[in-house]
């Protein structure tokens, strides 16, 4: 199984959601209609990399003086980074909910 994928059919999952998506974001999968949300691992890594960014921050804005460049550099470390963790999302069990 890919790294981004719907458990359920196996098609992938959209960029924008596993990147710019709340954690308590459902996604609904295009294909199978799966409900699908963010799991643990998924909070984990985003607040592991939210200090881990704020690190990088200072440490780069330190030595470029450069705001702009600092800030790109630090989401594109974070955005790619968060794109490579796998096994981020689980279904739901929609009978269970209702």
């Amino acid at each position: 199984m890919a790294k981004h994928q719907c458990p359920n059919c196996h098609s992938p999952i959209s960029l924008s959601y596993l990147l710019f998506s709340k954690y308590t974001t459902q996604y609904r999968c295009v294909k199978c209609s799966a409900l699908i949300v963010s799991n643990r691992r998924r909070k984990i890594t985003g607040l592991t990399l939210a200090f881990f960014s704020s690190f990088l921050y200072s440490l780069i804005n330190s030595h470029v003086q450069n705001l702009l460049l600092t800030t790109l550099v630090v989401f594109i470390v974070f955005f790619s980074i968060l794109w490579l963790v796998p096994n981020q999302v689980e279904l739901v069990d929609e009978q269970s909910k209702a």
